[in-house]
């Protein structure tokens, strides 16, 4: 076993814990003075000037607390100094993009090449398996697999969204790949469970100040972070044989959903894709849900309620059905299809990628009514 009793391990995540919350608050403090007030226009969903960059809070007690149980050699793996050389570049990027809007052009560029080093780090790759048929040549997987972390990537930020929703996600992410590990080895003693769960200790920290109503928001540096570190381990996972393709692409499914169908929608439609809006899934249905509540709270609401939804659909769909993806891989398709199905139809339903907002049924006959008087409506 890694550690001999419960006591050390407990107080590391405790001590790991109050130094994210301690780093959270010097960005608070900090974060006027460095121009990381983030002001709300047409395309946010915050009302107030918030602070972000907070996510430099769970970055650098996670790549502390990685780099001393690593050169202490109580943790050991390729994959330790890959996410800290490639977290710490991808997390700087990102605070750099938090200060002043890097360009995109060189923002993905920087990323590509980043992840393009990692993944390489971590060859040779397994080779990819469809129901008999094998892809074994290690120069297209990695191509592959470097350009779905590109994507996983962008796409953790592009769902950073709404109070909680990244975070929690990550979390709960984090959380079930480990305890998959641990029922299928009977033990938690890898490296990646290890990392799993110092990830999410720090990251719990940061949440305290980032769920609804949010205080700060975690910025490009920790959502690109955690998607970049999250898709290291899930590569890990794989290359070590404890979890399976079909396994990554169950779990983080509501954000594979919600970001690459309102994507497409929008690239269909000629939008500028990389831009921000909010024409994602959940960003709707939280403004839907704002419009049917009263009260000068009722934005914390919505997002509370679109966060916590996720965590559910996560815990009560998506995570009994990674058990079976990873128990029976011969199923693994189907499954995948089980689990996107319903949040495909949920993602059309709530009309991802289409600009607006979604129309209460009331206020649309209301509307209608009023129109059919000769009322005039107030815009």
């Amino acid at each position: 076993m890694m550690f001999s009793n419960l006591l050390i391990p407990g107080l590391i995540a405790v001590g790991l814990f109050l130094v994210s919350i301690i780093c959270t608050c010097v960005i608070l403090r900090l974060a006027p003075l460095l121009g990381l007030v983030k002001s709300p226009t047409s395309r946010c969903s915050h009302v107030m000037p918030t602070p972000r960059g907070g996510g430099v809070a769970f970055v650098v007690s996670s790549l502390i607390a990685f780099s001393m149980l690593y050169f202490s050699g109580s943790i050991s793996g390729t994959v330790i100094p890959v996410i800290l050389t490639g977290g710490t570049l991808i997390a700087a990027l990102g605070f750099w993009d938090d200060l002043c809007n890097v360009p995109v052009r060189y923002r993905l560029s920087a990323q590509a090449a980043i992840i393009a080093a990692s993944v390489y780090a971590l060859t040779p790759l397994p080779a990819l398996e469809f129901w008999g048929w094998k892809l074994d040549a290690s120069l297209i997987t990695w191509g592959i697999a470097t350009v779905a972390l590109i994507w996983w990537l962008n796409l953790f930020n592009f769902m950073d969204g709404i109070d909680g929703l990244a975070g929690g996600e990550a979390a709960c992410l984090l959380i079930a790949a480990s305890l998959l590990i641990f029922l299928k080895t009977a033990a938690f003693e890898t490296t990646e469970q290890t990392l799993m769960v110092l990830l999410t200790v720090s990251l719990l920290g940061f949440m305290t100040f980032n769920w609804p109503p949010a205080k700060i928001f975690m910025g490009d540096a920790g959502s690109t972070y955690l998607g970049f570190t999250v898709g290291i381990l899930a590569v890990s996972t794989l290359n070590s044989g404890l979890l399976n393709l079909w396994v990554w692409l169950i779990l983080p499914a509501v954000f594979w959903v919600d970001a690459t169908f309102t994507l497409l929608r929008r690239m269909i439609r000629r939008d500028c894709w990389y831009q921000a809006h909010q024409c994602h899934a959940y960003q709707r249905l939280s403004r839907f849900l704002e419009a049917s509540q009263h009260g000068s709270r009722a934005r914390h609401r919505a997002h509370r309620k679109v966060s916590v939804g996720t965590l559910c659909i996560n815990v009560g769909w998506l995570f009994p059905l990674s058990v079976v993806a990873c128990y029976w891989p011969a199923w693994g398709l189907l499954t995948v299809a089980a689990a996107w199905t319903p949040l495909v139809l949920l993602a059309v339903g709530c009309g991802a990628g289409k600009p607006g907002n979604i129309e209460l049924r009331q206020q649309k006959h209301t509307k209608n009514v009023e129109f059919q008087e000769g009322i005039p409506l107030e815009i």
